[in-house]
């Protein structure tokens, strides 16, 4: 393996990517440089990996935020599918948080309130009084401390932060450990999430990536297709908090079992929908509960490039892009438009706090926190 850290210097591999070549390589490289300076002037740097098959992977201390990968089309010709912004100003300044670790839980607890083992739990409300992502404060607006490793099977990173006793309104101390791998010889991102608590608390972490597998920048979500492994949705109020009730998806547009395309659900009238229509749905995977498996394929025929996700957690919020607007430019320096990227974000329920037939997402002193999600990239 090769290793630099430079503020201008690229690895030979990184090069041929820049030119739009996927580069199979003897060696795997990391490579670290300055990324910017936040507004309270902390240092932010910027690793890029690179596999022994040319797939690059780039990310930063920002909200351990992944920036780009880059996976080879069928011609083989590399391009970023993962939809990010060109400098940490913009990090700093969106709302979008575009590939950043969210916690302590992500998603919507209701009426910002929560009872654990006898105890009422009060969390910051937003305008519509419930609680969402951590906000205002989430993990994706921290500089997280991080350590760069090398192994025989893969190259990475491991990110940690400290969330103390009252942060976020959660009770308890939590210790993070969230790992960036990327495999040497297989083109797969495996994303690893530790944590431990020094009193009774609740978790729920994840990915808030957006994807374009045509590559980011390109108005091409209507060239993929989706298949889920998924029975049920979680069945939501008007504030999109969860009733209690998992639905069937059979005979509505959340039923991606066969494989389907968005943009041609988004076409047709659906009450599940809504109105105007848009995915922002939480589905329930078809596995046991703490397994890793394999729960999604989507292929994109424009480019020929195919992701398959496996997590061990229990859903997904899948999201068709609906925040873009127009209002704000991508690292390609295109603005990305409503449907430009989608979101596949593995975790736990939202609200499950308050519904005691939710998978539980407790956690006490003595029993770590793990979860695992991986994106493999092929091509078809």
């Amino acid at each position: 393996m090769t290793a630099q850290k430079s503020e201008h210097a690229a690895p030979y591999a990184l090069l041929l990517l820049a030119l739009g070549c996927a580069a199979p390589s003897a060696f795997a490289s990391i490579t670290v440089q300055r990324f910017g300076v936040t507004g309270s002037g902390q240092v932010v740097e910027q690793v890029t990996l690179v596999n022994e098959r040319g797939m690059a992977l780039s990310y930063i201390d920002y909200g351990a935020t992944i920036t780009a990968i880059r996976v080879p089309d069928r011609k083989g010709r590399a391009a970023n599918v993962m939809l990010g912004l060109p400098t940490l100003a913009a990090y700093e300044s969106t709302k979008r948080r575009h590939g950043a670790v969210i916690g302590r839980y992500a998603g919507r607890i209701g009426k910002a309130t929560y009872t654990l083992d006898g105890r009422i739990v009060k969390l910051p409300p937003n305008a519509k009084g419930l609680a969402i992502h951590g906000d205002p404060a989430g993990y994706d607006r921290r500089v997280w401390r991080r350590h760069d490793f090398a192994d025989l099977a893969s190259i990475g990173s491991v990110f940690q932060l400290v969330s103390p006793d009252g942060d976020q309104g959660f009770p308890g101390r939590l210790a993070l450990r969230v790992t960036y791998r990327l495999l040497r010889k297989q083109n797969e991102l495996r994303i690893e999430y530790e944590a431990s608590t020094n009193a009774p608390t609740v978790i729920n972490l994840t990915n808030h990536g957006f994807f374009n597998l045509s590559g980011a920048g390109t108005r091409a979500l209507a060239s993929h297709r989706f298949r889920i492994h998924a029975s049920r949705y979680v069945v939501t109020d008007a504030l999109r908090v969860p009733t209690g009730g998992l639905a069937s998806v059979a005979g509505t547009a959340l039923d991606f079992r066969r494989g389907a395309g968005v943009m041609e659900r988004l076409a047709q009238a659906s009450p599940v929908l809504g109105a105007p229509a848009w995915f922002d749905h939480g589905l329930v995977f078809d596995k046991g509960e703490g397994e890793l498996a394999q729960v999604a394929t989507i292929d994109d025929a424009a480019s020929g490039r195919r992701m398959r996700i496996s997590t061990s957690e229990p859903s997904v919020i899948f999201n068709s892009g609906n925040g873009y607007d127009g209002t704000e430019a991508g690292a390609e320096g295109v603005a990305y438009q409503r449907h430009d990227g989608f979101a596949f974000e593995t975790q736990h329920l939202a609200d499950s706090p308050n519904h005691a037939h939710f998978p539980s997402t407790a956690l006490r002193p003595g029993t770590p926190y793990r979860s695992v999600t991986t994106f493999r990239f092929s091509v078809f």
